[in-house]
């Protein structure tokens, strides 16, 4: 019998330390229904849970964000409907304007109301909003398409004195990229003189046009393309030449920037060398996106014989819009007396020094001679013919240019996660988006402008011509197809709201479905334990009596001692 030990209380005092521990944590799990409370309590379970919690509430808030984009599309779709109210009387006028039996006077009542009617669409367009956001004016259109293609084409031909002709030549060739699809275009050229710079009309059918400063006639260089039913651009070319000594021309549009001067040209023939410079002065361009610029030249070339080449009488430059980032400055020398021809490239975005610079000896080394040029995105290579049979020497750089279109459609997030979202586009639905009003007039409309943009008294716009049988008649049609464009939104709205209804029921069980998962990692099994608390409280209370009891043993070492 010992009594520095008492190793019956000392093992009923650690049981009844773990019994109180497990009793503790019963009753925390208890008191918070969840069985994970901390980490300790499972380190797996609590990664797996806390993963799982954060799809449920990105699940719950996708579904709040269709609910949203139901608001959004009634919004619109309730002022479409107020739209399609006004081009039913406006078609209703129409019908009516069209019977002989009105004279001047009641046609002029009727177009009053026709007037009105149109300025109220425009408003409509204007002001319907939701959340701060215009919905119908084309703001949200997946139809922006780039005002401005991004072309470089300088064709510079020189006449060479006492040689043969030969020319170079070669085509345009674009690909348009607007959401995935792309479209051709081939440019083919023609040369003249006497041709001043055109400009750029921003309408539906965009129309870069020429036209001819002196009477020697016109340079046109015809292409289309097209990126949907309602967006086409046509570009006729632009190009200018110098055939006078003296003479001085300027061009400035669009920050791009061109001169021909006095000094450069004056006797041109007279001089060692000429030399002109074709440099942009870039502005950026809203809303524009270039990429992935490419050249490939195909040239067909000449054979000749230039070894008696020596005087470039003729310069020439012919550029459609902009060019691309690396090609800011092409210069051409021509030295009669060293019969050399230099050629230099030049980008003022890296260094005011030439990238490229070519010296061929007008002779020999004038045949079979290649430069290749390769500078920010922009690549091109021409090569000299073998012989020379042209006094004209022509250099073209053949280009091919990738354009990405702004999307600007709305996007709504209806998923928990990267990547799960839909698109929804709402079209310009104001007067002239639908064609029944023109900022231009035209055949079918009013001469004089009635039409404002609702919001104000400013008369911007006219409207459709309703003053005779026959302008009545036209304005029919033209309003049923403005019918026609309203109902294919509605429609196209409607289908988009019952699409997002689906989703938000999906969104709905696959939340419930993924809380019952987590709650299974999560919650506790109440009865399960209130059945460990039980366990734990009896064994506690039992640890602590016979913690007691072995307390007691080791006074039975004083009976020894009587």
């Amino acid at each position: 019998m010992i009594i520095n030990h008492n190793m019956n209380a000392m093992n009923a005092h650690r049981q009844m330390g773990i019994n109180t521990v497990n009793s503790g944590k019963a009753m925390e799990k208890l008191s918070s229904g969840l069985r994970i409370n901390r980490a300790g309590d499972d380190a797996a379970g609590l990664a797996i849970s806390e993963k799982m919690r954060g799809q449920i509430r990105g699940l719950d808030q996708a579904s709040r964000n269709a609910q949203d984009g139901i608001s959004l599309i009634q919004t619109a779709e309730g002022a479409l409907n107020e739209t399609h109210s006004i081009l039913q009387r406006m078609r209703e006028l129409a019908v009516q304007a069209s019977n002989d039996t009105n004279n001047e006077s009641d046609r002029g009542q009727i177009q009053k109301e026709i007037n009105q009617l149109t300025s109220e669409i425009n408003r409509i367009g204007n002001t319907t909003e939701f959340n701060t956001m215009k919905l119908l004016d084309g703001t949200h259109s997946d139809k922006a398409v780039k005002e401005k293609i991004s072309i470089a084409q300088a064709k510079n031909y020189g006449e060479m004195a006492n040689s043969p002709k030969a020319t170079w030549s070669g085509k345009y060739k674009f690909n348009i990229t607007s959401d995935g699809v792309e479209d051709g275009i081939e440019f083919k050229g023609k040369d003249t003189s006497g041709v001043n710079w055109g400009a750029l009309n921003k309408d539906k059918t965009n129309t870069l046009l020429i036209t001819a400063d002196k009477t020697k006639g016109t340079f046109k260089v015809d292409g289309t393309f097209e990126i949907d039913d309602n967006t086409s651009l046509q570009i006729k070319s632009e190009q200018m030449t110098l055939n006078e000594a003296g003479d001085t021309y300027t061009y400035n549009n669009h920050g791009i920037k061109f001169q021909i001067s006095k000094e450069e040209f004056d006797k041109a023939t007279d001089k060692d060398s000429v030399k002109l410079n074709l440099v942009k002065d870039a502005k950026a361009a809203e809303n524009v996106t270039t990429s992935n610029v490419k050249t490939k030249n195909d040239w067909d070339n000449n054979d000749a014989d230039a070894t008696k080449a020596s005087v470039l009488k003729d310069f020439e430059v012919l550029e459609s819009d902009q060019r691309p980032d690396g090609l800011d400055q092409v210069e051409l020398k021509l030295n009669k007396d060293d019969k050399t021809l230099t050629i230099s490239f030049k980008n003022t975005k890296v260094s005011n020094d030439p990238i490229i610079k070519e010296t061929i000896k007008l002779g020999t080394d004038i045949n079979n001679k290649t430069i290749d040029y390769n500078s920010n995105g922009v690549k091109f290579k021409f090569t000299t013919p073998a012989k020379a049979e042209s006094s004209q020497i022509t250099i073209k750089l053949d280009q091919q240019d990738k354009i990405k279109t702004e999307d600007k459609s709305l996007t709504f997030q209806v998923g928990a996660n990267e990547h799960q979202s839909m698109a929804l586009s709402l079209g310009d639905m104001r007067s002239e988006a639908l064609g029944i009003s023109s900022s231009k007039g035209g055949e079918g409309f009013k001469a004089s402008q009635e039409v404002t943009r609702g919001t104000d008294n400013d008369p911007i716009e006219s409207a459709l011509d309703v003053s005779t049988h026959k302008t009545a008649e036209n304005a029919i049609t033209t309003i049923q197809s403005a019918i026609d464009k309203v109902s294919d939104e509605r429609a196209k709205l409607g289908a988009v709201q019952n699409r997002l209804e689906h989703t938000i029921n999906n969104l709905g069980t696959s939340s419930e479905n993924l809380q019952a998962a987590e709650s299974r990692v999560r919650d506790v099994d109440m009865a399960k334990e209130m059945m460990n608390f039980s366990k734990n409280n009896i064994l506690a209370q039992a640890a602590q009596a016979m913690l007691a009891q072995a307390n007691q043993q080791p006074q039975g070492v004083l009976q020894l001692l009587r």
